[in-house]
Protein backbone atom coordinates (compact mmCIF):
# COMPACT_ATOMS: atom_id res chain seq x y z
CA UNK A 1 0.00 0.00 0.00
CA UNK A 2 1.27 3.36 -0.83
CA UNK A 3 2.45 5.36 2.00
CA UNK A 4 0.25 9.12 1.32
CA UNK A 5 2.25 11.12 3.75
CA UNK A 6 4.74 11.23 1.15
CA UNK A 7 2.34 12.92 -1.17
CA UNK A 8 0.84 15.22 1.26
CA UNK A 9 3.66 17.76 1.42
CA UNK A 10 4.09 18.07 -1.92
CA UNK A 11 0.69 18.49 -2.96
CA UNK A 12 0.05 20.72 -0.45
CA UNK A 13 3.47 23.24 -1.40
CA UNK A 14 1.99 22.91 -5.48
CA UNK A 15 -1.23 23.86 -4.36
CA UNK A 16 0.27 26.80 -2.20
CA UNK A 17 2.86 27.88 -5.24
CA UNK A 18 -0.42 27.91 -7.67
CA UNK A 19 -2.71 30.15 -5.40
CA UNK A 20 0.15 32.76 -5.14
CA UNK A 21 0.85 32.63 -9.49
CA UNK A 22 -3.18 33.09 -9.35
CA UNK A 23 -2.86 36.33 -7.08
CA UNK A 24 0.46 38.00 -8.42
CA UNK A 25 0.09 41.52 -9.52
CA UNK A 26 2.25 42.37 -12.47
CA UNK A 27 5.64 43.86 -12.66
CA UNK A 28 6.09 47.37 -14.20
CA UNK A 29 8.02 45.44 -16.88
CA UNK A 30 6.16 42.48 -18.16
CA UNK A 31 8.22 40.03 -20.77
CA UNK A 32 7.77 41.28 -24.09
CA UNK A 33 6.45 38.07 -24.93
CA UNK A 34 3.42 38.06 -22.83
CA UNK A 35 2.59 41.91 -22.81
CA UNK A 36 0.58 42.23 -25.82
CA UNK A 37 -1.99 39.88 -24.16
CA UNK A 38 -3.03 42.43 -21.75
CA UNK A 39 -5.05 45.68 -22.24
CA UNK A 40 -3.81 48.81 -20.99
CA UNK A 41 -6.52 49.67 -18.62
CA UNK A 42 -6.05 45.73 -17.00
CA UNK A 43 -2.15 46.57 -16.87
CA UNK A 44 -2.61 49.66 -15.10
CA UNK A 45 -5.71 48.44 -12.65
CA UNK A 46 -3.28 45.29 -11.59
CA UNK A 47 0.24 47.33 -11.12
CA UNK A 48 1.16 48.05 -7.56
CA UNK A 49 3.75 50.77 -8.94
CA UNK A 50 0.46 52.09 -10.49
CA UNK A 51 -2.10 51.98 -7.84
CA UNK A 52 -2.73 55.53 -7.56
CA UNK A 53 -2.71 56.26 -11.71
CA UNK A 54 -5.06 53.29 -11.40
CA UNK A 55 -7.53 54.97 -8.69
CA UNK A 56 -7.32 58.48 -10.29
CA UNK A 57 -8.68 56.77 -13.53
CA UNK A 58 -11.04 54.59 -11.83
CA UNK A 59 -12.68 57.43 -10.08
CA UNK A 60 -12.96 59.60 -12.80
CA UNK A 61 -14.24 56.63 -14.52
CA UNK A 62 -11.84 56.03 -17.53
CA UNK A 63 -10.47 53.12 -16.71
CA UNK A 64 -12.27 50.73 -17.89
CA UNK A 65 -12.57 52.68 -20.97
CA UNK A 66 -8.81 52.10 -21.65
CA UNK A 67 -9.44 48.05 -22.22
CA UNK A 68 -11.03 49.15 -25.41
CA UNK A 69 -9.14 48.67 -28.60
CA UNK A 70 -7.40 52.04 -29.08
CA UNK A 71 -5.10 51.85 -29.63
CA UNK A 72 -3.37 54.56 -26.66
CA UNK A 73 -0.35 55.74 -25.34
CA UNK A 74 -0.28 56.48 -21.72
CA UNK A 75 2.55 58.88 -20.22
CA UNK A 76 2.13 56.96 -16.73
CA UNK A 77 3.11 58.67 -13.35
CA UNK A 78 4.10 56.26 -10.82
CA UNK A 79 3.42 56.08 -7.02
CA UNK A 80 6.26 58.29 -6.05
CA UNK A 81 5.16 60.68 -8.65
CA UNK A 82 2.20 61.06 -7.05
CA UNK A 83 3.47 61.36 -3.53
CA UNK A 84 6.05 64.15 -4.49
CA UNK A 85 2.62 66.27 -5.53
CA UNK A 86 0.85 65.34 -1.78
CA UNK A 87 -1.11 62.08 -2.83
CA UNK A 88 -0.50 59.01 -0.82
CA UNK A 89 -3.50 57.55 -0.93
CA UNK A 90 -6.66 57.03 -3.48
CA UNK A 91 -8.70 59.12 -0.79
CA UNK A 92 -6.45 62.05 -1.93
CA UNK A 93 -8.71 62.27 -5.19
CA UNK A 94 -11.85 62.71 -3.34
CA UNK A 95 -10.49 66.68 -2.88
CA UNK A 96 -10.62 67.15 -6.72
CA UNK A 97 -14.03 67.17 -8.18
CA UNK A 98 -14.87 64.98 -10.85
CA UNK A 99 -14.79 67.09 -13.93
CA UNK A 100 -11.30 68.24 -13.62
CA UNK A 101 -9.83 64.74 -12.11
CA UNK A 102 -11.06 63.45 -15.45
CA UNK A 103 -9.76 66.29 -17.17
CA UNK A 104 -6.23 65.58 -15.65
CA UNK A 105 -6.31 61.71 -16.25
CA UNK A 106 -7.13 61.83 -19.50
CA UNK A 107 -4.11 64.45 -20.17
CA UNK A 108 -1.89 61.68 -20.01
CA UNK A 109 -3.43 59.77 -22.67
CA UNK A 110 -3.14 60.18 -26.41
CA UNK A 111 -5.55 58.42 -28.65
CA UNK A 112 -2.46 56.42 -30.61
CA UNK A 113 0.31 54.18 -29.97
CA UNK A 114 3.32 56.08 -30.01
CA UNK A 115 7.07 54.24 -29.13
CA UNK A 116 10.06 56.17 -27.67
CA UNK A 117 11.77 55.58 -31.47
CA UNK A 118 7.97 57.59 -33.11
CA UNK A 119 8.82 61.01 -31.19
CA UNK A 120 10.96 62.88 -33.86
CA UNK A 121 14.63 63.96 -32.60
CA UNK A 122 13.40 67.74 -31.43
CA UNK A 123 12.11 69.58 -28.83
CA UNK A 124 7.94 70.47 -28.35
CA UNK A 125 6.76 68.29 -30.99
CA UNK A 126 2.79 68.82 -30.05
CA UNK A 127 0.10 65.62 -29.31
CA UNK A 128 -3.34 66.30 -28.23
CA UNK A 129 -4.76 64.43 -25.57
CA UNK A 130 -7.94 62.65 -24.55
CA UNK A 131 -8.71 65.87 -22.46
CA UNK A 132 -8.67 67.45 -26.16
CA UNK A 133 -5.68 69.68 -25.07
CA UNK A 134 -2.16 69.18 -26.33
CA UNK A 135 0.88 68.13 -24.63
CA UNK A 136 4.31 68.64 -25.69
CA UNK A 137 7.26 65.92 -26.29
CA UNK A 138 10.73 66.55 -26.45
CA UNK A 139 13.48 64.01 -27.66
CA UNK A 140 16.92 64.16 -27.86
CA UNK A 141 20.55 61.98 -27.76
CA UNK A 142 21.29 61.46 -24.76
CA UNK A 143 23.65 63.93 -23.26
CA UNK A 144 27.12 64.12 -24.66
CA UNK A 145 26.15 60.98 -26.67
CA UNK A 146 25.80 61.87 -30.44
CA UNK A 147 23.80 59.43 -32.55
CA UNK A 148 21.87 58.17 -29.20
CA UNK A 149 20.47 54.47 -30.02
CA UNK A 150 17.21 55.40 -30.60
CA UNK A 151 15.35 53.93 -27.50
CA UNK A 152 17.92 54.99 -25.73
CA UNK A 153 17.17 58.93 -25.76
CA UNK A 154 16.38 61.33 -23.11
CA UNK A 155 12.61 62.15 -23.89
CA UNK A 156 10.24 64.67 -21.60
CA UNK A 157 6.80 65.60 -21.81
CA UNK A 158 5.66 69.07 -20.36
CA UNK A 159 8.84 68.77 -18.86
CA UNK A 160 8.29 65.49 -17.33
CA UNK A 161 11.14 62.92 -17.70
CA UNK A 162 10.10 59.49 -19.15
CA UNK A 163 12.47 57.04 -17.61
CA UNK A 164 14.76 54.59 -19.30
CA UNK A 165 14.07 50.83 -19.97
CA UNK A 166 12.80 48.67 -18.69
CA UNK A 167 10.52 51.58 -17.87
CA UNK A 168 9.03 52.78 -21.35
CA UNK A 169 7.64 51.19 -24.35
CA UNK A 170 5.60 49.03 -21.80
CA UNK A 171 3.67 47.16 -24.87
CA UNK A 172 0.71 46.03 -24.54
CA UNK A 173 -2.58 44.53 -26.88
CA UNK A 174 -3.93 47.74 -27.38
CA UNK A 175 -1.12 50.45 -26.68
CA UNK A 176 1.81 51.52 -24.58
CA UNK A 177 2.34 53.19 -21.24
CA UNK A 178 5.59 54.89 -20.52
CA UNK A 179 6.35 55.82 -16.75
CA UNK A 180 7.20 59.70 -16.18
CA UNK A 181 8.76 61.48 -13.01
CA UNK A 182 5.82 63.65 -12.40
CA UNK A 183 1.96 64.07 -13.21
CA UNK A 184 1.46 66.30 -16.07
CA UNK A 185 -0.42 69.50 -14.72
CA UNK A 186 -2.40 71.30 -17.13
CA UNK A 187 -5.04 73.78 -16.63
CA UNK A 188 -7.37 74.94 -19.28
CA UNK A 189 -7.87 78.81 -19.91
CA UNK A 190 -5.13 82.03 -20.22
CA UNK A 191 -2.53 82.77 -18.06
CA UNK A 192 -4.13 85.57 -17.30
CA UNK A 193 -7.33 83.17 -15.98
CA UNK A 194 -4.44 80.98 -13.99
CA UNK A 195 -3.33 83.91 -12.24
CA UNK A 196 -6.83 85.27 -11.19
CA UNK A 197 -7.80 81.85 -9.86
CA UNK A 198 -4.88 81.30 -7.51
CA UNK A 199 -5.53 83.53 -4.46
CA UNK A 200 -1.67 82.52 -3.79
CA UNK A 201 -0.46 84.46 -6.33
CA UNK A 202 -2.44 87.70 -5.80
CA UNK A 203 0.22 89.98 -5.33
CA UNK A 204 1.81 88.98 -8.38
CA UNK A 205 -1.19 89.87 -10.41
CA UNK A 206 -0.76 93.39 -8.39
CA UNK A 207 2.40 93.98 -10.05
CA UNK A 208 1.37 92.85 -13.59
CA UNK A 209 -1.05 95.48 -13.48
CA UNK A 210 0.80 98.09 -11.81
CA UNK A 211 3.76 97.69 -14.35
CA UNK A 212 1.22 96.93 -17.49
CA UNK A 213 2.21 93.55 -17.95
CA UNK A 214 -1.07 92.18 -17.11
CA UNK A 215 -3.21 92.66 -20.92
CA UNK A 216 -0.57 91.04 -22.34
CA UNK A 217 -1.13 87.48 -20.62
CA UNK A 218 -4.60 86.77 -22.29
CA UNK A 219 -2.96 87.31 -25.62
CA UNK A 220 -2.36 83.90 -27.88
CA UNK A 221 1.46 83.86 -26.89
CA UNK A 222 2.91 81.21 -25.97
CA UNK A 223 4.42 82.75 -22.80
CA UNK A 224 7.05 81.22 -20.10
CA UNK A 225 5.80 83.04 -17.20
CA UNK A 226 8.13 83.51 -13.82
CA UNK A 227 5.44 83.52 -10.97
CA UNK A 228 6.43 84.39 -7.31
CA UNK A 229 4.01 83.17 -4.90
CA UNK A 230 2.58 85.98 -2.40
CA UNK A 231 5.16 84.30 0.49
CA UNK A 232 7.89 85.29 -1.94
CA UNK A 233 6.67 88.79 -2.40
CA UNK A 234 6.29 89.03 1.56
CA UNK A 235 9.22 88.10 3.10
CA UNK A 236 11.04 90.84 0.20
CA UNK A 237 8.61 93.19 2.20
CA UNK A 238 5.89 93.86 -0.48
CA UNK A 239 1.71 93.18 -0.68
CA UNK A 240 -0.70 93.85 -2.82
CA UNK A 241 -1.44 97.79 -1.32
CA UNK A 242 2.77 98.25 -1.42
CA UNK A 243 3.03 97.44 -5.03
CA UNK A 244 -0.23 99.63 -5.89
CA UNK A 245 2.08 102.80 -4.44
CA UNK A 246 5.04 102.26 -6.50
CA UNK A 247 5.77 104.60 -9.21
CA UNK A 248 6.59 102.70 -12.71
CA UNK A 249 8.13 105.16 -13.99
CA UNK A 250 10.93 105.55 -11.04
CA UNK A 251 11.75 101.75 -11.58
CA UNK A 252 13.38 100.29 -14.76
CA UNK A 253 10.87 98.37 -16.43
CA UNK A 254 13.18 94.74 -15.98
CA UNK A 255 11.81 94.44 -12.57
CA UNK A 256 8.41 92.74 -13.31
CA UNK A 257 8.84 92.25 -17.16
CA UNK A 258 11.44 90.22 -16.05
CA UNK A 259 8.76 87.32 -15.07
CA UNK A 260 6.58 86.81 -18.45
CA UNK A 261 10.05 87.16 -20.28
CA UNK A 262 9.19 90.35 -21.20
CA UNK A 263 6.29 89.11 -22.93
CA UNK A 264 7.92 87.93 -26.17
CA UNK A 265 6.72 84.44 -27.38
CA UNK A 266 8.47 81.51 -25.42
CA UNK A 267 7.46 78.34 -24.62
CA UNK A 268 9.96 76.80 -22.25
CA UNK A 269 9.63 73.54 -19.87
CA UNK A 270 12.15 73.24 -16.58
CA UNK A 271 14.46 70.36 -18.46
CA UNK A 272 14.44 72.51 -21.92
CA UNK A 273 17.79 73.69 -20.90
CA UNK A 274 19.72 70.51 -19.46
CA UNK A 275 17.86 68.70 -22.90
CA UNK A 276 19.28 70.77 -25.36
CA UNK A 277 22.99 71.38 -23.59
CA UNK A 278 23.76 68.39 -20.91
CA UNK A 279 25.00 70.38 -18.08
CA UNK A 280 26.79 72.78 -19.61
CA UNK A 281 26.13 75.34 -21.93
CA UNK A 282 27.08 79.14 -23.03
CA UNK A 283 25.09 81.67 -21.94
CA UNK A 284 23.92 82.90 -25.48
CA UNK A 285 22.07 79.36 -25.06
CA UNK A 286 20.05 80.80 -21.81
CA UNK A 287 17.03 82.86 -21.52
CA UNK A 288 17.67 86.62 -22.19
CA UNK A 289 16.19 89.23 -20.94
CA UNK A 290 18.15 93.08 -20.57
CA UNK A 291 20.67 92.98 -18.85
CA UNK A 292 20.40 89.47 -17.38
CA UNK A 293 20.25 85.70 -18.49
CA UNK A 294 17.85 82.77 -16.98
CA UNK A 295 19.23 79.13 -16.56
CA UNK A 296 16.37 76.66 -15.53
CA UNK A 297 18.82 74.18 -14.54
CA UNK A 298 17.88 70.19 -14.24
CA UNK A 299 19.87 66.76 -14.16
CA UNK A 300 18.54 63.44 -12.82
CA UNK A 301 21.26 60.94 -11.16
CA UNK A 302 20.00 58.20 -12.44
CA UNK A 303 22.65 55.82 -9.67
CA UNK A 304 21.09 57.52 -6.61
CA UNK A 305 17.70 58.43 -8.19
CA UNK A 306 17.98 62.36 -7.20
CA UNK A 307 17.95 65.42 -9.18
CA UNK A 308 19.41 68.41 -9.43
CA UNK A 309 17.01 71.35 -9.95
CA UNK A 310 17.79 75.17 -9.70
CA UNK A 311 17.11 78.23 -11.48
CA UNK A 312 19.83 80.72 -11.26
CA UNK A 313 19.71 84.11 -12.59
CA UNK A 314 22.92 85.73 -14.16
CA UNK A 315 24.44 89.31 -15.24
CA UNK A 316 24.11 89.66 -19.45
CA UNK A 317 27.69 90.32 -19.63
CA UNK A 318 28.40 87.34 -17.19
CA UNK A 319 28.94 86.71 -13.24
CA UNK A 320 26.14 86.20 -10.89
CA UNK A 321 22.99 88.19 -10.23
CA UNK A 322 23.96 91.57 -8.36
CA UNK A 323 20.42 92.89 -7.92
CA UNK A 324 18.75 89.71 -6.46
CA UNK A 325 19.24 85.76 -5.17
CA UNK A 326 21.44 83.99 -7.57
CA UNK A 327 19.70 81.24 -6.92
CA UNK A 328 16.04 80.31 -6.65
CA UNK A 329 13.36 77.20 -6.27
CA UNK A 330 10.08 76.00 -7.22
CA UNK A 331 7.58 76.66 -4.49
CA UNK A 332 6.66 73.67 -2.74
CA UNK A 333 9.13 71.47 -5.21
CA UNK A 334 10.06 71.01 -8.62
CA UNK A 335 6.87 68.71 -8.94
CA UNK A 336 4.64 70.81 -7.88
CA UNK A 337 5.88 74.09 -8.66
CA UNK A 338 7.24 74.05 -12.30
CA UNK A 339 5.71 73.21 -15.70
CA UNK A 340 1.97 74.17 -15.07
CA UNK A 341 0.35 74.24 -19.00
CA UNK A 342 -2.39 76.59 -19.90
CA UNK A 343 -4.15 77.16 -23.46
CA UNK A 344 -1.40 80.19 -23.85
CA UNK A 345 1.41 78.97 -22.30
CA UNK A 346 3.45 77.65 -19.64
CA UNK A 347 3.61 78.68 -15.90
CA UNK A 348 6.63 77.76 -13.06
CA UNK A 349 6.05 79.15 -9.36
CA UNK A 350 9.08 80.43 -7.96
CA UNK A 351 10.52 80.66 -4.10
CA UNK A 352 11.62 84.01 -4.26
CA UNK A 353 11.85 87.19 -6.66
CA UNK A 354 14.10 87.36 -9.18
CA UNK A 355 15.01 91.11 -8.44
CA UNK A 356 15.02 93.15 -5.66
CA UNK A 357 13.18 96.25 -6.84
CA UNK A 358 14.95 98.79 -4.72
CA UNK A 359 18.05 97.99 -6.60
CA UNK A 360 16.52 98.96 -10.19
CA UNK A 361 15.45 102.30 -9.54
CA UNK A 362 16.05 105.37 -11.99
Amino acid sequence: MINMRYYTLPCLFFFLLLMMAGCRKDNLTPPRETAPTRSLGEFIRNNYDLSLLSAAMQKAGILDSLNQPGPFTCFAPDNKAFNDIGITSPRDFDTIDAESLRRWVKYHVLKDRKYISEFPLQMGNKYTTLAGADLYVSSSDAPYMDKTPTESRSVFVNGSMIFPAPKRNLALANGVIHVIRKPLNYTPGTVQDYLQADTSLSIFVAAMKRFALWDGLKEKGPFTVYVPGNEAFRKNGFTADSISRMDPEKFQQIIFAIYPLMLKSKHIFSTDWGQINGQSGAVNTMISVPGFVILPFYSYNFYNNTEDVRIDIMMEKGGYNANGPQRLNYRNGFANGADRVVSNGILHILDDLMLYPHTLRK
